[in-house]
């Protein structure tokens, strides 16, 4: 769970995670990484879990900030085969986080919690946002042949097996991680599970310009990776050297 001022979510969302569980056949733990948050989210948990050993807290004091990065710094720590990426601010249904491990549990690599399938929605957006959500998804599937079959590659709620990231370099920028797990993961079986995503009740959306500015730009380069094309970075610019097999 990537937080980033998320006081006034955390500690319901925390607490419906571990409720959801005890009907399952899953064993659990929620794992927070904190972008050291300037309204302090990353203190709330060990107050009100501080006993319980399902919840731990990983603070990033960096200036390398971002959702995605903190989702693999998630990826990394987390002791269970099974590893769902959730937001803090309660847009997307905790209840779906069974329904994604059972698909996983039935032979899923990846199960893609989907506002665009039979089910699914989205509730109180307006034209526009629906518009710009819309055009995004159509950029990510015509740049991104693995994501061409999926109707939902930018949803932020999703789960995979640990052997999908096991061993793969992530190379995330801003907040859409599952277009890099679909362009580098080691996959064979996606399956959609519908959920409505709902408006946050409580703080501010953490999107601003730059994370857009960033989508575009790690939506380009995983638009030449997967064409055979390696793209490096020095200070200044961006090289790419075609490594295509001729």
């Amino acid at each position: 769970m990537p937080t980033f001022n998320e006081c006034e979510n955390i500690s319901q969302v925390i607490a419906i995670c571990l409720k959801v569980f005890p009907v399952s056949q899953f064993d659990v733990e929620v794992v927070i990484v904190d972008d050291d948050s300037d309204d302090y989210t990353w203190q709330y948990p060990p107050r009100l879990f501080g006993h319980d050993p399902r919840v731990r807290v990983i603070r990033r004091q960096t200036s390398d900030k971002g959702l995605a990065k903190s989702v693999t710094n998630g990826f990394d720590v987390a002791k269970y085969e099974y590893c769902a990426v959730i937001d803090a601010d309660l847009q997307h249904p905790p209840e779906k986080l069974v329904d994604l491990f059972r698909a996983l549990d039935r032979g899923a690599d990846i199960a893609i919690g989907s506002r665009y399938v039979s089910g699914g929605g989205i509730e109180n957006w307006s034209v526009l946002r629906k518009l710009v959500s819309k055009g995004a998804t159509v950029l990510a599937r015509i740049a991104l042949p693995n994501a061409r079959y999926v109707s939902d590659p930018l949803s932020g709620f999703f789960a995979v097996r640990r052997s999908v990231v096991g061993g793969v370099t992530l190379s995330p920028q801003g907040y859409k991680i599952l277009l890099e797990i679909l362009g580098k993961g080691s996959y064979e079986t996606i399956v959609e599970v519908p959920y409505v995503f709902s408006e946050r009740e409580r703080g501010e959306s953490n999107l601003t310009a730059t994370e857009y500015r960033q989508f575009l730009e790690h939506l380009g380069q995983l638009a030449f990776a997967s064409r055979g094309f390696d793209v490096t970075e020095s200070d200044d610019t961006k090289q790419v050297s075609d490594h295509r097999l001729l």
